[in-house]
């Protein structure tokens, strides 16, 4: 639950607006490749892991990317 939280805390920065929940979808956000690069670069940042960025498009919530980097995390 902790890693959830801190993604959507890196959502929300990069966004620079409130995330507020796990299921918020990248594309409704206004998502686009620039900010797709910026959350792979600051999740992999706040978690020490290397973040694709095609993940983030593959993977388009707060919660999915979270699934993904508990992956990376667990090894």
């Amino acid at each position: 639950m902790e890693t959830q939280r801190k993604m959507i805390d890196v959502w929300s920065e990069v966004f620079k607006k409130p995330v507020t929940a796990e299921t918020d979808f990248f594309d409704d956000l206004e998502g686009d490749s620039m900010t797709a690069a910026a959350v792979a670069h600051w999740a992999g940042i706040e978690f020490g892991v290397t973040v694709p960025i095609e993940e983030v498009f593959e993977r388009p919530t707060p919660a999915e990317l979270t699934a993904y980097v508990d992956e990376l995390l667990a090894g």
